[in-house]
């Protein structure tokens, strides 16, 4: 009998380089290691939101074997075998895994050091089974790697390249940057990214118009999407066009202005909500523009990742210290980038528009996502973690209520973390459903989030393939998450 577990690295001996064959070692296992690999294993009598559509299946019996989804039928005429290991979702409520469509490493911050395997567990733990990585660097293809080989366990990564940009006024100590001021680099540069094994372009700022356009061109060639900021040297209407998939609805309250003769055309999206001249416009922001924005987003087919809650919360109407501090993330977060983090906000808090400004914004916001939604944009949550005090992890239940407290549904709501990416990243077929054929990346909830998406939360266990972890095994990785990220 030869039986091979994953590692979990939950201060327990390292399974992964050995079969064990003998019987006490054996017996030892099943007693001490909560979470388990084997062919096969049920989830009894729970209600299953498959997120095909908008229903709750009651008393249900999911199957996994090999870490594929076998059958879902009813627990009262499901037959199971006697080697099949039980899970007891009475009471319970199964999901599909959660996508985090823009998320970050610390490895880019402060001192630059290499958490990436403890942040990924940490996303797993918190029912994130896949995750975007949205600014590239060898050492994350390297983490891509280790979780497709099952040397780590955390969510399956989709790595963007190294951010293209005009210019960089950032330290270089970490370069996840490449620089492009011509068409000769922008064509080197997609090229180069696509052999080393990046799954799409990304587009950040200050690059020009026709070097923008040579990017896009290249990336057809290559057969990658392009992703995304929109620079005011580019602009909204060459995005369209380009198709390009947009991050935090850039350049889009832009378009509510009543003229280009407002701030030469700029206004509060994205790095602008640092700028003074940016806030003076928005008083003067139309929202009788959204309709046709949303319109034009829609007929382009474009894909849009809001980040709301982090643009809300930290720049909008800021959390208070006391809430900051309150929130789960907060103790995750490495001490010296605290410190600096700190900082970064009593900059902002002294240069703060006035509140009347910062209401209107989050109102502009809101509408915005409400109106896409309602035009049938395919919105997708993502957390921008760990910029400014969210943790990867975390940081997606607050974009997932972020989504709701705009005027999504619940459901419209678990879209945005399920369906619309899996179908962006083109894994449509595999998962972001929970169907018969498609592999196992499921969430156990002890609460309906079709009722409060806050419930998304109230984590019970998590299946990656046809690896299972329990709400203990969960709890044991945040704990020693905790305190490895800490120090």
């Amino acid at each position: 009998m030869e039986i091979t577990f994953k590692s979990y690295n939950l201060g327990l001996i390292d399974y992964t380089k050995n079969m064990i064959r003998p019987f006490f070692i054996f017996i030892f296992l099943l007693t001490s290691l909560n979470s388990f690999t084997q062919d096969s294993y049920a989830i009894k009598n729970v209600s299953v939101i498959t997120m095909t559509k908008e229903e709750v299946l009651q008393d249900q019996t999911v199957v996994v074997e090999k870490g594929i989804i076998k059958s879902i039928s009813p627990s009262a005429k499901t037959k199971l075998g006697r080697v099949v290991k039980v899970i007891d979702g009475r009471g319970k409520f199964l999901i599909p895994g959660l996508f985090d469509m823009h998320a970050h490493f610390f490895y880019e911050q402060g001192e630059h050091v290499n958490t990436n395997e403890t942040e990924l567990k940490l996303m797993l733990a918190n029912g994130i089974t896949t995750v975007r990585i949205m600014a590239g660097h060898p050492s994350f293809l390297e983490a891509k790697a280790n979780v497709k080989s099952r040397k780590w366990i955390g969510p399956e990564l989709s790595v963007v390249s190294p951010q293209l940009v005009g210019k960089w006024p950032f330290p270089a100590e970490f370069k996840n940057y490449e620089l492009v001021v011509s068409e000769t680099n922008a064509n080197e540069a997609v090229t180069t990214f696509k052999k080393q094994g990046y799954d799409a372009i990304k587009i950040t700022f200050m690059i020009a118009k026709p070097v923008y356009t040579t990017i896009v061109a290249a990336a057809a060639r290559e057969n990658m999407k392009v992703v995304g900021h929109v620079g005011p040297m580019v602009m909204l209407p060459a995005a369209i066009e380009a198709k390009q998939q947009i991050e935090h609805m850039d350049m889009f309250i832009e378009t509510l202005l009543p003229d280009t003769s407002y701030n030469h055309g700029q206004s509060v999206s994205d790095y602008n909500i640092y700028s003074k001249a940016a806030w003076e416009t928005v008083p003067y922001l139309m929202e009788s523009k959204i309709p046709a924005l949303a319109k034009s987003i829609k007929e382009a087919g474009i894909y849009v990742t809001p980040t709301n809650y982090f643009f809300i919360s930290n720049a909008g109407l800021p959390l208070t210290d006391e809430e900051i501090k309150n929130k789960p993330d907060y103790n995750y977060i490495p001490s010296k980038l605290r410190q600096e983090k700190w900082k970064y906000r009593e900059s902002y808090i002294k240069k703060m528009a006035p509140l009347a400004s910062r209401e209107k914004y989050v109102h502009i916001r809101k509408q915005m996502v409400y109106k896409l939604w309602k035009a049938g944009v395919p919105l997708m949550t993502g957390s921008d973690a760990p910029e400014f005090f969210g943790v990867a992890g975390f940081a997606l239940h607050d974009e997932l209520k972020s989504m709701v407290d705009a005027g999504l549904t619940p459901y419209a709501a678990l879209q945005t973390a399920t369906v619309h990416p899996a179908a962006f990243l083109e894994m449509h077929n595999r998962t972001g459903t929970i169907v018969v054929g498609k592999e196992a990346d499921l969430v156990l909830l002890n609460q309906n989030p079709l009722e409060d998406i806050n419930n998304t939360r109230s984590i019970a266990g998590v299946s990656s393939g046809n690896s299972w972890l329990n709400a203990d095994d969960v709890g044991k990785i945040l704990e020693e998450t905790k305190s490895i990220l800490s120090k």
